[in-house]
């Protein structure tokens, strides 16, 4: 962890979506519904706004499709 505080501030928020999303759709939830409750989440949350909220969820969907790789 000796990067800049806000990227692993980023990098644990990615990883406590990812245990939501993948507990979700392990559940058999419907992508779509995945994605309003990780913006409920992050809203509630963190309070982000409307375009941040965008950002995470892009992450999401790149680690979901693996595209991008979200290291431990």
């Amino acid at each position: 962890m000796t990067d800049c505080a806000h990227t692993w501030r980023k990098k644990l928020r990615l990883q406590e979506l990812m245990v939501i999303a993948k507990r979700e759709i392990d559940s058999g939830e419907e992508i779509d519904l995945v994605y309003e409750i990780l913006e409920d989440e992050m809203q509630t949350r963190w309070k982000f706004v409307s375009s941040t909220r965008r950002l995470y969820l892009d992450d999401i969907k790149r680690i979901l499709a693996n595209q991008y790789v979200l290291t431990v």
